[in-house]
């Protein structure tokens, strides 16, 4: 015998598609809430080798105070004759001491002497600048730039604790430690 449906029974829907999307919906939102969950409250940890920064500021530091030197020695150089004749406007006329009073020169040997002093000073002070050697110098620096960098990360940056803002309901916890 052939069962025929009754006009009183509702024809039986398949339930595994509803079934499937309950499932999958409320799989995705225990995650996220998860995700959210561990996100909001453990957050982050970044462990940052304060050498790396620190190593690289400093050769920043050296490469600057380097060219600023050869900078100030190139200027130095250029400007020297004129502001070492200014610096020797003495009498023209040169007086030579001896027990019983002094000996004036000529005035045209004082302008000599004087041109002669200028032209000796400006080699000398030349000579001298050609033979510094910068390099203890921004070596110094660049170690104090390196203490000061890692006393800088030490202090201002590790173990702290930033909030990034991802959305306006959730601030993620970024703790930086150092090594």
């Amino acid at each position: 015998m052939k069962k025929t449906p009754s006009t009183n029974t509702e024809p039986q829907k398949n339930g595994f598609w509803s079934g499937l999307c309950l499932g999958v919906f409320c799989s995705l939102f225990l995650a996220t809430v998860l995700v959210y969950t561990y996100l909001s409250v453990g957050g982050f940890r970044i462990q940052l080798d304060q050498d790396r920064p620190a190593l690289f500021m400093r050769d920043q530091i050296k490469a600057e105070a380097f060219s600023e030197f050869n900078l100030l020695l190139e200027k130095l150089k250029l400007e020297l004759p004129a502001a070492l004749k200014r610096a020797f406007q003495a009498p023209e006329s040169l007086f030579i001491p001896y027990e019983d009073g002094a000996v004036s020169l000529p005035r045209e040997i004082g302008v000599v002497a004087r041109e002669k002093f200028q032209q000796l000073a400006v080699e000398a002070v030349l000579e001298f600048l050609q033979r510094v050697d910068l390099t203890p110098y921004v070596e110094e620096i660049g170690q104090e730039a390196l203490a000061k960098a890692r006393q800088v990360l030490n202090q201002e940056v590790a173990g702290k604790t930033y909030y990034f803002d991802a959305h306006p309901l959730l601030a993620i916890p970024v703790q930086v430690a150092t090594e």
